[in-house]
C-alpha cells in the first residue's frame, strides 16, 4: 500500500513538473520580436512588434552598443506602454534624449527585446536607415549636374522649388519625378534635370543661379517628407587677359664727365720746339681782284681789235 502511494506521490510529481515546464516554455515561445522590414528611409516609421509580459521591453540602440551601457535611445514596455502583438513605432515611445540620435538619423541600429525591466535579451534584429534625401552636394555651378537619392515608395515623388516656395501653395514646381515609378527605383541617384519640366517655369529651365529647395512629397500630394536647401553659383566670366604694359623707355645715360685739363708742372721740361712742323698742304691761291680786272682787259682788247678789223674790211 505503501509503495503503490509512493509510486502515485512521484507520478504526480512528475505530472506537475512537466505541466510547469511546459507552461515556462509555452510562456517563453509566446514572447516575440519582429519588424516588416530592416532597412528604412530617415524619418520612417518603424513599427515593432513585440509580445512579452510584466515589465519586458523593447529598447533601440546603435549598432555595436550593448544594453545597459549606454542607455537606449527610445524604449517602451511591451505589456504596459502598448498591447503585446500591437505595432509600435519606436520613435514615439519613451526617449533617453541622446541628442545625436534625435529622430533615428541615418546610420546602423539594433532594437532589442530584454526581460522583466533588465538587461537579459531575449531577442534582437539590426536594421539600417538610410537617408530620405540626399543631395550629391550643397553649392553648385550653374551647368552642374543636380544628382538626388531619395528613399519612398506608391507616388511618393520629388520637387524642385526656389528657395521659400511652398509646394501646393500656387506655384508648380521646377522640375519632378516619382521615386518608385517611371523607371525609378527608391535610393537611385537620379538628375534632377531628368525629371519632367513644368512649362510655366521656363524662367527656371536651365537653373540660374540662385537658392532653391528640394523636397520630398508624400504620394503623389504636398505632405512634406523631408526637404533641402542649396544654392547655384553663377559662373565666373574669364576676363581677357591685360595687354603687356610697354616697357618704360629707359633714361639717357649720363655724358661723361669731361676730363680737367692736365696741368703741365712748372719745373717740366719745355717741348723740343726745335723739330720740324709736319709739313702742310699750301691752299690754293685765289686770284683776287688782280685776275678780274686782267681778265677784263683781255676781252675789252679783244673787242676792239675786233672792231677795228671789221672797220678795215668795210
Amino acid at each position: 500500500m505503501k509503495k503503490h502511494s509512493l509510486r502515485i506521490c512521484v507520478l504526480l510529481f512528475a505530472a506537475v513538473l512537466t505541466a510547469l515546464c511546459l507552461t515556462v516554455a509555452a510562456s517563453a515561445a509566446e514572447k516575440s520580436l519582429s519588424l516588416p522590414k530592416t532597412v528604412y528611409g530617415q524619418n520612417e516609421d518603424i513599427l515593432v512588434t513585440a509580445v512579452g509580459e510584466g515589465t519586458d521591453w523593447v529598447g533601440i540602440y546603435a549598432k555595436g552598443e550593448v544594453p545597459g551601457n549606454p542607455a537606449s535611445i527610445y524604449w517602451y514596455y511591451v505589456a504596459q506602454d502598448a498591447e503585446p502583438g500591437e505595432p509600435v513605432d519606436i520613435r514615439a515611445q519613451r526617449s533617453n534624449s541622446r541628442a545625436e540620435y534625435d529622430m533615428l538619423p541615418p546610420g546602423e541600429y539594433t532594437v532589442w527585446l530584454l526581460l522583466n525591466d533588465g538587461y537579459e535579451p531575449f531577442d534582437s534584429i539590426d536594421i539600417t536607415i538610410l537617408p530620405t534625401l540626399e543631395l550629391d552636394k550643397y553649392s553648385y555651378k550653374e551647368g552642374d549636374d543636380i544628382l538626388v537619392t531619395a528613399n519612398g515608395e506608391g507616388k511618393d515623388w520629388v520637387g524642385l522649388y526656389l528657395k521659400d516656395e511652398v509646394p501646393g501653395g500656387g506655384v508648380s514646381s521646377i522640375y519632378w519625378y516619382y521615386v518608385a515609378e517611371e523607371g525609378h527605383t527608391p535610393l537611385e541617384p537620379v538628375s534632377i534635370k531628368s525629371g519632367t519640366f513644368n512649362a510655366d517655369r521656363a524662367d527656371y529651365a536651365d537653373l540660374p543661379a540662385g537658392e532653391y529647395t528640394m523636397f520630398l512629397l508624400s504620394n503623389d500630394g504636398y505632405d512634406v517628407i523631408d526637404s533641402i536647401d542649396f544654392k547655384i553659383n553663377p559662373v565666373k566670366k574669364e576676363e581677357p587677359a591685360p595687354a603687356p604694359e610697354e616697357p618704360a623707355p629707359e633714361p639717357a645715360a649720363e655724358p661723361a664727365a669731361e676730363p680737367a685739363e692736365a696741368e703741365t708742372p712748372s719745373d717740366a721740361a719745355p717741348a723740343d720746339q726745335s723739330a720740324p712742323a709736319a709739313d702742310k698742304p699750301e691752299p690754293e691761291k685765289s686770284g683776287g681782284c688782280g685776275s678780274f680786272v686782267g681778265g677784263g682787259l683781255f676781252v675789252l682788247t679783244a673787242v676792239l681789235g675786233c672792231g677795228w678789223i671789221a672797220g678795215m674790211k668795210h
